[in-house]
């Protein structure tokens, strides 16, 4: 394994994957632009990221939280014939300067409360966008979104919607990991229904 600075360098240039293994909340505070949300749970973890890497042909390395899980999914992972190198996350990002990228969740009635702060992107399909969506709102389909962001402003506030929150969270990592200020509605349209602001 190379030193610490080549590791450092060789992330930067996106020649080695970052496998986050922290919980929910931990990631969504704050990550590694472009690191893979991989959260450790025993017995699945360790199957779960060999298949991952088996079907790419890409070195990567694992950022951790808790020394115990660490440990186990080490062991794990060394089963499933995979030996990968394990940092600490808080360490790895002071020693590479790294700049967290957030995205924040917000519940739909709490969202609702804040809706004319932010710019709406719904990141439904156009059959659903037309069953009824946020007045005002762009509509930017999950697939397209990847292309389509280079076009929004980074000087906006973001809230992402679609129908549960499960495609919105996948668009506000995306968004948050390329530098914008985004919300995921975490509960989603049917949520804006249920608590009256849809």
């Amino acid at each position: 394994m190379e030193n610490i600075d080549q590791v450092i360098e060789k992330v930067k240039k996106e020649e080695i994957l970052l496998l986050d293994m922290r919980d929910f909340e931990s990631y969504m505070r704050g990550h590694i632009a472009n690191s893979v949300f991989a959260p450790y749970v025993e017995g699945r973890w360790a199957p779960e990221i060999s298949n991952f890497l088996g079907s790419r042909n890409v070195k990567a390395i694992v950022l951790y939280q808790n020394k115990e899980e660490m440990e186990i999914a080490s062991r794990e992972l060394k089963t499933e014939g995979h030996s990968l190198a394990f940092f600490p996350y808080e360490e790895f990002k002071e020693w590479g300067k790294f700049q967290e990228a957030h995205a924040k969740n917000m519940s739909s009635s709490e969202f609702g409360e804040k809706m004319e702060e932010y710019s709406v992107i719904d990141v439904r399909e156009p059959y659903e966008w037309n069953s009824g969506h946020i007045e005002n709102a762009q509509l930017i389909p999950l697939n397209d979104l990847f292309v389509e962001y280079e076009k929004l402003e980074k000087n906006r506030k973001y809230a992402v919607v679609c129908a549960h929150g499960n495609r919105s969270l996948y668009a506000a990592i995306f968004l948050a990991d390329r530098g914008f200020d985004v919300v995921n509605v975490s509960d989603g349209m049917e949520g804006l229904k249920r608590s009256g602001y849809f």
